[in-house]
């Protein structure tokens, strides 16, 4: 009741939070190797489009380069000069989503701060950081994903699916029960969950995404996804639904 108090008088005072974002890479990947991609895929250019699609005035971006199976110093984060790039020695997903989650409990920021947890193979759609900020703009709403899972209309797992449905000035939301290892939260939320977050990367090669979900909504947490997907995980079979995310990689 006191968190949807304060954030209602936010509202009511103009308040925009700011929006942190904290982005994941690595020279190679076990987690994602196997993966079908679309044609023309590369995770620079998933950089590209994320750079392309932000306003600088709006949101922060810290990148983290896993350089525990780099083959060279070369890479293209190091390239720019716009935004921090923290070296890490992690060798895993779940390590290196570990030391993330490790220096972002370790800043100051205030409650309200929007953190967006981001991995190297999304593509965003332009406008994405004003709906992501509208997402946070609802009521009791703990986590927002900006990824419209196709798996939730297809596999047969989620034939029995109920979602509530919210619509905020330009968007509809549907409730969903889990999400990947991209997402966003205000930051009090992160720091009262921060426990969870880690035991599901904690021991493992991939960090336990559904079953991390699973138990925040045990505990009452709620996660929500804009329709359509205004960002998608980078994997035709699964892409968010109603965009034609291909185009997004022809020169």
């Amino acid at each position: 009741m006191l968190d949807s108090l304060k954030h209602k008088i936010a509202a009511w005072m103009g308040k925009q939070p700011c929006i942190k974002l904290f982005v994941r890479h690595c020279y190679a990947s076990d987690a994602s190797g196997h993966k079908e991609r679309f044609d023309g895929f590369s995770r620079e250019r998933c950089y590209q489009n994320l750079i392309q699609t932000i306003d600088a005035s709006d949101v922060d971006v810290t990148f983290f380069l896993d350089m525990a199976r780099a083959h060279s110093s070369k890479h293209f984060l190091k390239e720019q000069q716009r935004f921090p790039v923290i070296d890490i020695h992690a060798g895993a997903e779940g390590a290196s989503f570990l030391a993330m989650l490790d220096y972002v409990l370790e800043q100051k920021m205030d409650p309200e701060t929007i953190v967006y947890f981001l991995e190297d193979d999304y593509l965003h759609k332009p406008g994405w950081l004003p709906i992501l900020k509208e997402g946070f703009s609802i009521p009791s709403i703990d986590y927002v994903t900006l990824y419209d899972h196709k798996d939730k209309y297809a596999l047969a797992e989620y034939k029995n699916l109920h979602s509530r449905i919210f619509h905020t000035k330009s968007c509809h939301w549907r409730t969903t029960p889990s999400t990947t290892n991209t997402y966003a939260m205000r930051f009090e939320t992160l720091k009262r969950d921060a426990a969870i977050h880690r035991a599901y990367s904690e021991g493992v090669a991939i960090t336990k995404d559904h079953a991390k979900f699973t138990a925040l909504t045990a505990r009452g947490a709620i996660l929500i996804s804009s329709i359509p997907g205004y960002a998608t995980h980078a994997e035709p079979a699964f892409a968010s639904p109603c965009t034609d995310w291909q185009s997004y990689f022809k020169d």
